[in-house]
């Protein structure tokens, strides 16, 4: 079942995207680029609102490609106590060096990598996620122009992205300023995601504040158990490898 994933830049916000019904709250600020990390203060703010009542993912922020430098936000943010850590994978730098250096935490870490349909890198992602332990890969846009993922990879292209995520046993999502016209055709693709951030917020602009109506019409367009039910019946977002 795809799971409803909303992006929120503090704790009042992470408190109404879980009224709105979402399934796993997104830690990101919106105002500081396309993956734009809050700070550690921000995010245990967040953790501790939630509680443990829905999933927490959080950004290390858009950082240029540098093993070490990525490597260390990478495990600073996981120490904040969320379930999941986004890395996305940028064009400057050494993508393929960071991801070799976090072979030896990822394992440790549910790394979540976030591969751009704008700027993809020249190496193939989901392999690389394969080989060194991470939890899933997600499609995003790294420009935040006013075009959405569909504009970038139409749906056989985003179905072939999903298949080979699944082949390598990777929980796949779907975001990038996607909206509520998006969400019938990509709901037919199965993935295990789709993420919003513009869609939820007031007008469609991704650095006003949530509104709680249009997160309601998000959640109505994606079918749903009910948490409880939905715990019982099925396992966590991803396989257990840390």
């Amino acid at each position: 079942m795809t799971r409803f994933l909303a992006s929120v830049r503090d704790a009042a916000e992470a408190e109404a995207a879980l009224a709105s019904g979402a399934d796993i709250i997104d830690l990101k600020d919106p105002a500081t680029g396309a993956l734009g990390a809050l700070t550690p203060d921000a995010i245990a703010s967040c953790v501790s609102a939630i509680a443990g009542r829905a999933e927490l993912s959080a950004t290390v922020g858009d950082l240029p490609m540098v093993p070490h430098t990525v490597r260390s936000a990478v495990l600073a943010t996981a120490a904040t106590g969320v379930d999941y850590v986004k890395l996305g994978l940028f064009p400057n730098g050494d993508a393929q060096g960071c991801l070799s250096l976090l072979a030896e935490e990822a394992w440790g870490v549910r790394l979540i990598l976030v591969v751009f349909a704008d700027a993809s890198p020249d190496f193939d992602a989901i392999d690389a996620a394969s080989r060194i332990g991470a939890s899933g890969v997600m499609l995003d846009t790294a420009h935040k122009d006013g075009s959405s993922l569909l504009d970038h990879l139409p749906l056989d292209r985003l179905a072939d992205f999903l298949a080979a995520a699944r082949a390598e046993g990777l929980v796949v999502g779907l975001a990038g300023s996607l909206k509520a016209t998006h969400v019938p055709a990509l709901l037919t693709l199965k993935p295990d995601l789709l993420g919003f951030r513009g869609a939820l917020c007031r007008n469609g602009a991704r650095g006003a504040a949530l509104d709680k109506s249009s997160c309601a019409a998000i959640r109505s367009l994606i079918p749903h158990l009910p948490r409880a039910a939905a715990k019982a019946a099925k396992p966590e977002l991803a396989p257990s490898l840390c």
